[in-house]
């Protein structure tokens, strides 16, 4: 039942942000290493470790936040250190949800996500971009739906709602396993914006003079190392997102409002019919 927890222990243990990727883990001390850097997929520190208590990262971290399109609200912190995730919020009528996590909300941030109704539902498409859902859990106690492949990484976090492949726990909002980048992988499609929050599936490379307009996309299994993915992920890739009908596409990082589901096929069809590759593609080529 929501808001039942089992076994609460461990999420009354003092939180900690690690500075080099904004992992939180729950702690009796400052943790000995973050086991999200030691992943394959990211880098270890090059001076060592730093874990900051919540009131530390929020003193280091202002945070931020905008109406991104009418109902849709977007939070980041800057400055910030590590990888830096903005965290979306859906305004819905039957309750809100949030997707993503930025590295750590303020008190006020909280306070403005009270004032827009809460949160009802709580995800994130992979571990790099859970940041401060715990913050998030702490404070309204929503239904925290992750898919059950990724389950190893939610130790911070109180898990309600596990899900296979597909779940849509609000009317209108659906998550999608992709799987490739992390086992379970996702992405939410909102289906009445067109708009698909990708997570970590696709990259882009924005025009400075105009920040929703994307020059490149690229899909990687691992960003920082330039890892490709296989053709078997592609192909999972191209399976979640040809059912799904979208003009925009916004990663933890870019809001590409000229990329649909026409140039995310485009691109995965193009990196199938070759080796598998890393680089970027202008989005030029994809139309």
């Amino acid at each position: 039942m929501p808001g039942y927890l089992p076994f609460a222990g461990a999420l009354k243990l003092p939180s900690f942000v690690c500075d080099n990727c904004g992992f939180w883990q729950r702690h009796f001390a400052a943790p000995p290493s973050c086991p999200l850097c030691l992943d394959a997929r990211h880098v270890v520190p090059q001076d060592g470790w730093r874990f900051r208590p919540v009131a530390e990262a929020q003193a280091a971290f202002p945070c931020h936040w905008e109406e991104v399109e009418p109902g849709v609200w977007k939070f980041w912190n800057e400055p910030v250190t590590g990888i830096g995730p903005s965290a979306y919020l859906i305004v819905t009528p039957e309750g809100n949800m949030g997707f993503e996590g930025c590295p750590v909300f303020s008190d006020a941030a909280l306070d403005h996500i009270a004032a827009l109704g809460g949160m009802a539902v709580l995800s994130a498409s992979h571990p790099h971009s859970y940041g401060a859902l715990p913050q998030i859990q702490d404070r309204f106690d929503p239904e925290l739906c992750l898919p059950a492949a990724d389950f190893t990484w939610s130790a911070a976090l109180q898990v309600s709602w596990p899900y296979d492949d597909v779940l849509e726990p609000l009317p209108g909002l659906s998550l999608h396993r992709t799987a490739g980048h992390f086992d379970g992988h996702a992405v939410l499609h909102d289906a009445s914006r067109g708009i698909v929050f990708c997570g970590d599936a696709l990259k882009f490379e924005l025009n400075p003079a105009n920040p929703r307009e994307a020059l490149t996309i690229s899909a990687h299994k691992a960003f920082v190392r330039g890892v490709p993915l296989t053709r078997a992920e592609l192909a999972r890739y191209r399976e979640v997102f040809a059912a799904l009908d979208f003009h925009q596409t916004w990663t933890p990082f870019e809001q590409a409002a000229n990329v649909g589901r026409t140039e995310v096929l485009a691109l995965i069809d193009a990196m199938l019919a070759g080796r598998p590759h890393a680089y970027p593609v202008p989005v030029s080529e994809l139309t």
